[in-house]
C-alpha cells in the first residue's frame, strides 16, 4: 500500500493518530487493477472505501439503461458511503481508471467499533457526512441546472417512491418529511 498521511484526509480530522491507526487496522487493505469494476450498480451494498492511490470514474445507469459518467475521483478519496451507511444496494458502477490502493471498511467491523464505543468511530462517522453532505450540495446545484422541470421537489418525491417500492427505503425519513 502506499504510502499516504491518512491524517491529512477530511476523514480523519479531529483523531489522534493513535485512535486512527486503531480504526485504520480494522479495515482491509485492498488493490484493483485498471479497469476493474469495484462496485457494481444494484449489487450488494460495499464495504466503505478509502482510496489512497489511484483514480476510480463513476457512472449511473440512466432510465435508457446506458451509463452515465457522474464523477471522476483522484485518491484520496472515500466512496461507497450511501449503501454503506443506509445498507442499500449499490446506487452506481464504480471502476478503477488507474490502478487504486484503498482501505475497506465492513459493515461488521463497523458494528463492533460501534458496539465497543471505539473513540474514533464518531468522529470519522461525522467526518464522512461532512464530505456525504458536501457531495450532495454538488449534486443538488447541477440537478438545479440541469433539469427543465421547475419542481424538483415532485421529482424527488416521485424517484423517492420508486426506490421505497423497488429497494425497501421505506425506513428512510422519505424526500425530506417523516411520515407519520
Amino acid at each position: 500500500m502506499p504510502h499516504i498521511d491518512l491524517l491529512d484526509l477530511p476523514y480523519f480530522n479531529g483523531i489522534s493518530e493513535t485512535d486512527m491507526l486503531s480504526l485504520v487496522n480494522t479495515m482491509e487493505p485492498r488493490q484493483f487493477r485498471a479497469g476493474e469494476v469495484i462496485v457494481e450498480e444494484g449489487g450488494a451494498p460495499p464495504p466503505l472505501y478509502i482510496a489512497t492511490a489511484g483514480s476510480l470514474s463513476i457512472s449511473k445507469r440512466g432510465p435508457d439503461g446506458k451509463g452515465r459518467a457522474l464523477a471522476d475521483l483522484e485518491a484520496p478519496t472515500l466512496f461507497g458511503e450511501i449503501e454503506f451507511f443506509c445498507q442499500i444496494p449499490a446506487v452506481s458502477t464504480v471502476r478503477a481508471v488507474y490502478r487504486v490502493a484503498a482501505f475497506a471498511l465492513s459493515r461488521p467491523a463497523f458494528d463492533q467499533m460501534f458496539a465497543a464505543s471505539h473513540p474514533a468511530l464518531m468522529r470519522f462517522t461525522l467526518n464522512v457526512a461532512s464530505v456525504a453532505c458536501a457531495r450532495l450540495v454538488v449534486a443538488d446545484e447541477i440537478l438545479t441546472h440541469m433539469l427543465d422541470s421547475t419542481d424538483l421537489a415532485k421529482m424527488r418525491q416521485m424517484v423517492f417512491a420508486q426506490h421505497t417500492a423497488q429497494d425497501g427505503w421505506d425506513h428512510t425519513t422519505g424526500v425530506f418529511t417523516r411520515k407519520p
